[in-house]
């Protein structure tokens, strides 16, 4: 991943041209969360009908379903916002099975982190699970969608936190799944708030002070890495520094708004998994070493506009593979949401799996757990049937 890149300096602002085209932006984020809604009614909600009969299958098309999905949200960031995207460093190997450690700048960095995936793994797929906070699992469209394809929901209560994790991670192991968990150690993203009190934490335990980064949180990195290793789900630890030298949106509001940055760099370090430390403490010790040459990398960076190792611009996007998703995706968004609008059939099935959905979120961990429950109750029947 070796090309120039022009250079900018500092953080820049939302430009005249940008307001000019905001209406455009938000009509064209409206497009892409109703693109969320009708693939969820019209791709999900009939897979339900194969998860009692088919675990197998169930999975293998909820997680086909959301790659498409994800190639089409990086075709629209580039194609439609001219978000473009710079790499640098090394190259994702998807058929690992790997830990992703990403720097939480904004509260949108998982959605430009497909943008990474989709042009630094090769070959050019994954399977990628994201940490989140529970609360999302409830958000209409995105969040049940999320939980069919069995991402990691937390509710920062560790010991509840640890059982979901568990039964999850289990499964993945049971089922001999390929998979990459992405998670966030700070832990929340950057804004003087947190960077108040993460200070406050660094003083009290004798680190160093960090100007781009809060501190990472180590309890859930730790159990992560001990319990992917020692169940033989982890092949390396990917080291994510994403940084945002012009435009830097910071909230769901500013995406709504079409504040998207111009540019996004990324810069990837694969760490083998036999080169990390084998006990608790020396991984503790090694992701605050970790966060402390980030955040020297990061201030490089910002001053000079790209990482030290010159990244390589991503081709022009229209002769990228991915968006072949443009072609499938906008016909099913226009037309299911055509169908919703003109048919009864479609409306009641519209409510009747929103309703479902709501219940479930909030009165469940989520519908994940049920899978992994289904898959435990065929094993058991097996094992009484030999």
């Amino acid at each position: 991943m070796a090309a120039a890149v022009e250079a900018t300096d500092g953080v820049g602002g939302w430009t005249k041209e940008d307001s000019a085209h905001a209406p455009s932006r938000e009509t064209q984020n409206t497009s892409r969360y109703g693109s969320i809604l009708m693939g969820f009614f019209s791709l999900y909600c009939p897979m339900l009908f194969i998860l009692p009969f088919s675990i197998p299958l169930y999975r293998r098309a909820t997680e086909v379903i959301f790659v498409t999905w994800e190639m089409y949200a990086v075709a629209l960031m580039e194609v439609f916002y001219g978000v473009k995207f710079f790499l640098s460093g090394d190259i994702i190997r998807p058929r690992e099975r790997s830990l992703m450690l990403l720097n939480h700048r904004n509260r949108l960095d998982w959605n430009y982190f497909w943008g990474a995936l989709a042009h630094a793994t090769s070959p050019p797929a994954h399977n990628l699970k994201i940490v989140l906070k529970s609360g999302i699992r409830k958000f209409p469209g995105l969040g049940w969608i999320m939980q069919m394809s069995c991402f990691l929901y937390i509710h920062r209560r560790w010991e509840e936190d640890q059982r979901l994790m568990n039964n999850v991670l289990g499964y993945f192991r049971d089922i001999d799944h390929i998979f990459q968990v992405l998670i966030f150690p700070e832990g929340t993203n950057l804004t003087p708030e947190t960077k108040k009190k993460s200070e406050e934490f660094a003083t009290k335990a004798g680190l160093p002070p960090l100007d781009h980064l809060l501190h990472p949180r180590t309890t859930g990195f730790t159990f992560l890495v001990e319990k992917m290793r020692n169940s033989g789900l982890l092949d390396a630890v990917y080291d994510v520094t994403v940084a945002y030298p012009k435009t830097l949106p910071l909230s769901e509001l500013d995406l709504i708004k079409g504040k998207m940055p111009e540019e996004v760099h990324f810069h990837i370090k694969r760490h083998p998994a036999s080169n990390l430390p084998g006990t608790e403490e020396g991984l503790r010790t090694w992701i605050n070493g970790l966060w402390s040459e980030k955040d020297k990398l990061l201030k490089t960076t910002l001053q000079q506009g790209h990482f030290p190792e010159p990244g390589a611009e991503i081709p022009n996007p229209r002769l990228h593979g991915s968006y072949l998703a443009v072609l499938f995706w906008t016909p099913l968004t226009l037309g299911m949401t055509y169908l919703l609008a003109t048919w009864w059939v479609v409306q009641w099935w519209c409510l009747t799996f929103s309703i479902i959905f709501t219940v479930i979120s909030f009165a469940t961990d989520g519908i994940q757990h049920f899978e992994v429950w289904l898959h435990r109750r065929e094993l058991t029947r097996l094992a009484k049937s030999e």
